[in-house]
């Protein structure tokens, strides 16, 4: 099965709300088993725990464990649940003892409908429903956090065509830099020196995030400043699996401590080789939100202007932001 493009869990709210639920039920079912019930006491007195507990203390004790049981249970009913969209399908996944699986196949057709109450308009979740026409499937995606964000990776996921598409490698080393087009000719090794330099995996994080912040576009891996292919064996060599599979974890490390899991989902990694030395391109998507560079401690913001990088000033945020994402 291949990965999938993004993966939401129900809002912590649906928790809460199932916890508060079995408080209220064992508050009643307490309050009930305080009144006197003397075929209870008569059954418990030829029981063998009689010896040991009176009637009060087995009642609480019983009572105490059925709700734990039941808390744990809703817990991992909750933990377990997750919709997972891939290319061309979503899957809601649940269950604690016997998993279950659902999907559904998207496609340009499909309607889709997202929904929010007062509530969640106030904790920020809502609700998507899927009704797929010709394929006659439909699916509710219940209660999750930024709910129209996930609508918009469902739309993109349904062109799954376009979505995954290999771009031409021939027309992008024809290219001069611009503002969706970088090349690098490695992502954290000295070519000169032979030497690791955690600036370099600093500035592809800062042009990938750039790209995010503004329309997408490509940056080059092993390409050097005349566009000649000089390849990955220079980062190869400083992993722990040295080939691509290697190449892409380590990026997918580095991604995620820098800028974040969330935003995975819109790169894509590709390798090819081309002169006998193999390339990286990746492929990065317009975000729907804003992205921040995390780096010692700092946040940091970029957007590409022109074939440049550049990080705007506290003030020029807001200012971009309106501008980007109305």
């Amino acid at each position: 099965m291949p990965e999938p493009i993004s993966v939401v869990k129900r809002s912590p709210i649906v928790l809460i709300r199932t916890l508060v639920l079995i408080e209220l039920i064992f508050l009643a079912v307490f309050l009930l088993g305080t009144f006197p019930d003397r075929y209870k006491l008569e059954v418990f007195n030829k029981l063998p725990l009689s010896k040991f507990f009176s009637y009060s203390t087995f009642k609480i004790f019983f009572l105490f464990s059925v709700q734990f049981v039941i808390t744990v249970y809703a817990f991992l009913r909750w933990y377990y649940e997750s919709y997972a969209v891939f290319p061309s399908s979503i899957s809601h996944r649940w269950g604690v003892f016997f998993r279950r699986n659902k999907s559904i196949p998207l496609d340009k057709s499909m309607a889709v409908t997202a929904s929010q109450g007062p509530l969640g308009k106030l904790l920020h979740y809502g609700s998507i429903h899927i009704q797929n026409g010709p394929k006659n499937k439909s699916m509710n995606i219940a209660d999750i956090p930024r709910h129209c964000e996930f609508e918009r990776i469902i739309q993109q996921a349904a062109d799954h065509r376009s979505f995954r598409r290999m771009p031409d490698v021939r027309k992008l080393l024809a290219a001069e830099e611009h503002e969706a087009l970088e090349f690098k000719s490695s992502l954290r090794v000295d070519i000169k020196s032979g030497q690791k330099n955690k600036s370099l995996e600093k500035a592809a994080m800062k042009t990938i995030a750039a790209f995010l912040n503004t329309k997408g576009g490509h940056l080059v891996i092993g390409v050097d400043d005349r566009r000649k292919p000089v390849g990955l064996h220079y980062d190869y060599k400083t992993i722990q699996r040295p080939d691509a599979d290697g190449f892409e974890n380590h990026f997918t490390q580095l991604f995620n401590s820098m800028i974040g899991p969330d935003f995975r989902h819109l790169v894509k990694l590709w390798f090819h080789s081309i002169d006998d030395a193999e390339i990286c391109i990746i492929q990065v998507s317009a975000s729907p939100r804003p992205v921040y560079l995390t780096s010692d401690g700092n946040e940091e913001f970029f957007v590409r202007t022109g074939n440049i990088t550049t990080s705007l000033k506290l003030s020029e945020i807001d200012v971009y932001k309106r501008s980007r994402w109305q």
